[in-house]
């Protein structure tokens, strides 16, 4: 008798042929996956740059305005003649994000305009608000 180890030409191309049928039938719920995965992401990236620029205002005792540009958001302080860039939070390529005002948090921690930031992605909707007092809230869920 022969000791086989290993596998032949034959299963083998059977366990690669049944891979990818799993594979193939997988990748609609995975793509979907993702794109809530990326979306979440974003929402994170938002309310945690807010809450930054929150914490920087107070720290620095310097306003610090938030905005929106090319899907990112954007910290500035004021320095001389205008506003400087600070800090950047990277909000990925899927999500659509606008927001209707760009907030300035003052060395108190206030906001002033409100603002309210909305994340899009395929299916649903989020919105992140910030309140005069500086506070965050987010609407609905991604």
């Amino acid at each position: 008798m022969r000791n086989r180890s290993g596998m032949t030409l034959i299963e083998l191309l059977a366990a690669i042929g049944l891979f990818w049928i799993l594979l193939l039938g997988l990748a609609p719920g995975l793509r979907s996956f993702f794109a809530r995965l990326e979306a979440r992401s974003a929402l994170r990236a938002v309310t945690s740059g807010l809450s930054t620029a929150r914490y920087t205002a107070i720290r620095d005792n310097q306003p610090v305005r938030v905005e929106i540009a090319a899907n990112r958001l954007l910290l500035s302080q004021e320095s001389g003649p205008g506003w400087r860039v600070v800090r950047c939070f990277d909000l990925g390529g899927s999500v659509i994000v606008r927001a209707n005002s760009r907030p300035v948090f003052s060395p108190l921690g206030s906001a002033s305009p409100l603002c309210t930031i909305t994340l899009e992605n395929r299916e649903r909707i989020c919105r992140v608000v910030v309140s005069m007092f500086g506070r965050v809230r987010v609407y609905g869920d991604i």
